[in-house]
């Protein structure tokens, strides 16, 4: 049966809602409808959809609309959403549609891209509020009242000093509550952090967490204010860096939803092929035991068991530390201290562990000597297993290795090779073959 699109259908669903919602319904189109919808009815969608779509998908479905569209669509945003947008374009394209923008805008844009790709210059909003300490609230008043320029919508109003440095903000609601006689001077609030303009997404994110903070200045090397970051850009830091490191936990380099099969197995293949490898390195400590494994097949069978817990033990103290070090927690704490607390975690799980195993492997075989042999296998495994979940991403980050896609395939590595020699050696060692 043929899968017909009534474009008009279409519009009447989404014409209405949020950008967001309309963004969301032309991503989950097919590719044939996107393009000739786009096309042919783009004018009829909100121009701020584009600022909504997913890196993943952005670029493919932008190429679908008209190229003069695209340019009135982006003359709309503010300027952090136009510089993300405007990234993801060859410099070729790119030099074309800032030449086609208002010189106010393209100045803008230009200097925030100028800045490096993961940091604070790159997604400053510039349209901010900063006013000198000066003025009365009346005056304030007056000013945002009479100026067209500046945002239409703000939480905060920056308080610089005569060197245009910011020294304090006070909340729009504070300004409202105010009498217009009022100094600002008597209200504003002093203690500001700035963000350098060259941080970090993972130090942006981390200040936000830690001063609960709504919107925060943009400083230069001369501690001028020349932005500002709000909490909504944040959220999309932290929503794109967790689903960055979940992604690599799991192997991937992006996030394959939204590809075809073809393109999504390209992606996967690399992990899946250095998978194979540590699983090889694996089977050959396996091989170095062949013989004993065909006296009994017992071994073989619970063998995969101990390595299996090993590995899962390791994950779970991986996850903690590699969020840990991505949300910076790890500050000041006494590594030597961490590494103790996670041998005892897996020491004290591996005995209860041991136990239960040792019980089960016993009636199952009948054999008192090799269910001793996989309880203190467990045991050993789980112990070493969580040193291992710490120190890898750890040591990792010291190398200045994303920890989130390096530690996982490592400790793979470590969990089945140890769990594998530990329990062979013990087994070949008490049952004496």
């Amino acid at each position: 049966m043929k899968n017909t699109f009534n474009s008009i259908e279409f519009i009447g669903k989404i014409q209405k809602k949020h950008p967001a919602d309309q963004a969301d319904a032309i991503e989950n189109l097919e590719t044939s409808h996107q393009i000739s919808f786009l096309k042919n009815h783009v004018n009829k969608l909100q121009p701020d959809f584009i600022s909504y779509l997913r890196e993943e998908t952005r670029e493919e479905i932008l190429s679908f609309i008209p190229k003069s569209k695209l340019i009135t669509f982006i003359k709309t945003l503010d300027v952090d959403d136009a510089v993300e947008i405007l990234s993801d374009f060859q410099k070729k394209d790119l030099i074309s549609i800032l030449a086609k923008l208002g010189s106010d805008q393209r100045i803008k844009i230009e200097e925030n891209l100028s800045y490096p790709e993961d940091s604070a210059g790159r997604i400053m909003n510039k349209d901010f509020l900063a006013v000198s300490i000066h003025l009365t609230v009346g005056e304030l008043i007056d000013h945002l009242r009479k100026s067209r320029r500046g945002p239409k919508d703000f939480y905060n109003v920056f308080i610089i000093d005569d060197n245009n440095s910011p020294i304090g903000y006070i909340p729009s609601g504070r300004i409202l509550r105010s009498k217009k006689t009022k100094k600002l001077s008597d209200i504003y609030i002093k203690n500001v952090y700035k963000i350098d303009v060259e941080s970090s997404f993972n130090d942006i994110s981390y200040v936000f967490r830690k001063y609960g903070l709504v919107s925060t200045p943009v400083v230069d090397h001369n501690d001028k204010i020349i932005g500002i970051i709000a909490v909504d850009d944040v959220v999309d830091i932290v929503y794109e860096e967790d689903s960055d490191d979940i992604q690599k936990l799991g192997g991937l380099f992006v996030n394959d939803f939204y590809k075809g099969a073809l393109s999504s197995a390209s992606t996967r293949f690399v992990w899946l092929g250095l998978n194979l490898i540590t699983a090889i390195i694996a089977s050959l400590v396996i091989d170095i035991y062949a013989i004993q494994l065909q006296q009994m097949i017992a071994i073989a069978v619970l063998m995969p068991i101990v390595a299996s817990m090993g590995g899962n033990a390791g994950t779970q103290a991986m996850t903690i530390y590699v969020r840990a070090i991505a949300t910076k927690d790890l500050i000041g704490s006494n590594y030597v201290n961490l590494v103790i607390k996670e041998f005892l975690i897996g020491s004290i799980n591996g005995l209860l562990l041991s136990i239960i195993m040792g019980f089960i492997a016993y009636f199952w075989f009948d054999n008192l000597i090799l269910a001793f042999a996989v309880g203190i296998s467990i045991l050993i495994n789980l112990g070493f297993a969580c040193i291992f979940g710490i120190l890898i991403p750890l040591t990792m980050n010291k190398l200045k290795i994303d920890p989130a896609l390096a530690s996982g395939i490592i400790l793979t590595t470590f969990t089945d090779v140890f769990g594998f020699l530990s329990f062979l050696s013990i087994a070949t060692y008490i049952i004496n073959l």
